[in-house]
């Protein structure tokens, strides 16, 4: 499906997503996404959300801060980023290291804070159609779910278990070592392009965050 909508405010651009979503639940795959990513609509709400988030009053390696482009008129914000879009070309992340429990460090990678306002324009407009397809015991990083919810059905399912005697019971912990610096960025984007996103300049895009 061609995804030709217009939209001029935040309850239209609810109705979008909420409609990306049913249609996603139905196995219908999309094309047509940049255009609801570059919508001012979409772009002035992915502002907010990262000025609002801790993070926003930290730089990448271009030193800019949200700040900067907050003091920019609105026209010439927008217009930034939407030939950002068209051009794409992300900055590197700026590498830093954060302490562990274990006295160990976990690097972290800072993009700078235009990459992470075009990050969360891609990231309102395909979230639905992937939360629609996602494995709903799946809690990492989604919304309305947390680590919380996750005990609570390992809790469930062990107490199942008990109270059958022919049926073992297994919770296992585990970690991968450098996950995010070793995982298969061709195999994810396979996996992108099977929940239905068939834009294939969003998965350009997505594939150049990647890599950054």
């Amino acid at each position: 499906m061609h995804l030709n909508v217009r939209f001029s405010t935040e309850a239209e651009l609810k109705q979008t997503l909420d409609f990306l979503y049913e249609k996603s639940k139905e196995g219908i795959a999309f094309t047509g996404l940049v255009e609801a990513m570059v919508n001012e609509v979409t772009i002035i709400t992915a502002i907010h959300n990262i000025k609002s988030n801790k993070g926003s009053k930290t730089a990448g390696v271009d030193r800019l801060k949200m700040d900067k482009y907050l003091q920019m008129p609105k026209e010439e914000l927008i217009a930034l980023i939407r030939d950002n879009f068209s051009n794409y070309r992300p900055r590197p992340a700026r590498r830093v290291y954060i302490p562990k429990k274990n006295g160990k460090q976990r690097p972290l990678g800072i993009p700078t804070v235009l990459d992470r306002v075009i990050q969360e324009c891609v990231r309102i407009v395909i979230e639905p159609i992937c939360e629609a397809r996602f494995y709903p015991h799946s809690y990492g990083f989604r919304p309305y779910r947390a680590q919380k919810h996750a005990i609570r059905d390992i809790i469930n399912v062990i107490n199942a278990g008990t109270r059958s005697p022919d049926q073992p019971v297994w919770a296992v912990e585990g970690d991968i070592k450098g996950c995010f610096d070793n995982i298969n960025h061709r195999i994810l984007l396979k996996k992108i392009w099977r929940i239905g996103i068939h834009d294939k300049r969003v998965i350009k895009m997505i594939q150049q965050m990647l890599k950054a």
